[in-house]
């Protein structure tokens, strides 16, 4: 099974569609398509929802995402189960063998963005994931895990929350986005955690998955 792993796209529709006609050039089958948050940058729902409803129709395969801290907060509640977009922000989507999980916004910035979590709530929401079954379990969060594809110049900025519910419960594939400096993989214990890196400087990711096979390519427009 191929998914596309997408992040931080930032409004770029344009990104989007060459990345479609990439896709149909080198007849890749795309089975599901996770996306990791920030849609937009601080636009209304109402455009998150064109770019997601863009994404379903040019890759032909369900859509699993969050929002991203710089996202409308109402996007956290609209669902589209009927149309094959699938909000997993707080809540679990079964797409063939597997469990799909979200956590969407980041944790504490210094910059106020529109959602953001303390450490407390993070916990909170992991919580919901507990019982998944890791080998079949696939989660995504825009914030990256702490010590993961998280360091800056200020240091590790990632989720405490999260880490700590990555060494106890290793789920097969962790896709997760945020910091436009990471575009890479990693296999942190049975977990592969992948940040494609932001689509809107052209990257993102294929994975092939296969019970608790993951192969990761990370690919540039």
């Amino acid at each position: 099974m191929q998914l596309l792993l997408l992040t931080d796209i930032h409004d770029r529709l344009s990104r989007v569609k060459v990345l479609a006609e990439k896709i149909v050039k080198e007849n890749v089958t795309i089975e599901a398509v996770l996306i990791a948050g920030d849609l937009t940058y601080f636009r209304r729902a109402e455009r998150a929802v064109k770019i997601l409803r863009e994404i379903r129709r040019l890759i032909d395969a369900p859509v699993y995402f969050v929002p991203g801290n710089c996202d409308d907060p109402r996007l956290l509640e609209l669902t589209f189960d009927e149309e094959r977009i699938y909000n997993v922000h707080g809540r679990v989507v079964h797409f063939d063998q597997y469990a799909v999980y979200g956590i969407g916004g980041s944790n504490e910035t210094p910059f106020s963005t529109p959602i953001e979590w303390s450490e407390e709530k993070i916990e909170e929401y992991v919580e919901k994931a507990r019982d998944l079954e890791p080998e079949k379990f696939i989660m995504i969060t825009h914030v990256p895990i702490y010590c993961v594809m998280d360091e800056l110049v200020e240091g590790h900025v990632g989720s405490r929350a999260l880490r700590k519910f990555l060494d106890e419960r290793q789920p097969v594939l962790w896709v997760t986005g945020h910091l436009h400096e990471y575009s890479g993989y990693v296999k942190i214990g049975r977990t592969v955690v992948v940040n494609p890196g932001p689509l809107m400087y052209g990257y993102y990711a294929i994975a092939e998955i296969s019970d608790r096979a993951v192969s990761i390519i990370i690919k540039k427009l």
